[in-house]
């Protein structure tokens, strides 16, 4: 991928959009599996793929469940291997934790941490996520969008609960805030 001139090509990049849209009638096995199925991998070949995945993520016992009766935060999880299911090399994540409540969103934070990959772009409007979660955060202006600033964040990883109290994270934080309130970036 690395080097390589995709330009007009598809298959690339696995995208999350803010809400889960999952279908309905499909169970969550049938959900997760979705996109590699459309991909051309067949159903048994992209369950036997997706079960030890949901057993690791903590949704194993929850295979022939439907949405409906899921957590948000489980409806989050499903949604999002079913993004990384497809295991393209880029990943767009648009605001994907936005409507969870705060445990829940702290638990797919960690959850993101574990699962990372070098190519995951995460879109968000929150500040401590942003740097918790991030190793680059860059900083967009106002229409026409363009990039103002790229900061390198250099936390320890893993990081956990104990890293939103250091001062570093908070000097990360209180530079984004100023960047964020000055009128070139509004």
């Amino acid at each position: 991928m690395y080097g390589e001139n995709i330009t007009a090509e598809i298959g690339h990049v696995s995208y999350m959009l803010q809400k889960d849209l999952l279908l309905p009638w499909l169970t969550v096995i049938e959900n997760v599996i979705l996109g590699a199925q459309l991909n051309g991998t067949s159903k048994q070949v992209a369950i036997n793929k997706a079960s030890p995945v949901l057993e690791k993520y903590g949704l194993g016992g929850f295979e022939k469940n439907y949405p409906r009766t899921l957590s948000g935060g489980m409806k989050q999880r499903v949604a999002l291997l079913r993004t990384l299911m497809l295991e393209n090399n880029i990943i767009l994540l648009d605001e994907p934790l936005s409507a969870l409540d705060a445990q829940t969103r702290y638990a797919i934070q960690l959850w993101l941490l574990e699962i990372w990959e070098d190519l995951m772009l995460l879109v968000t409007h929150d500040i401590d996520e942003a740097v918790f979660l991030s190793d680059e955060v860059y900083v967009l202006t106002n229409r026409p969008t363009r990039v103002a600033e790229k900061i390198e964040i250099n936390l320890p990883r893993p990081r956990g609960e104990q890293i939103f109290s250091t001062p570093e994270f908070a000097a990360y934080k209180s530079k984004l805030i100023t960047m964020l309130n000055q009128p070139s970036v509004l």
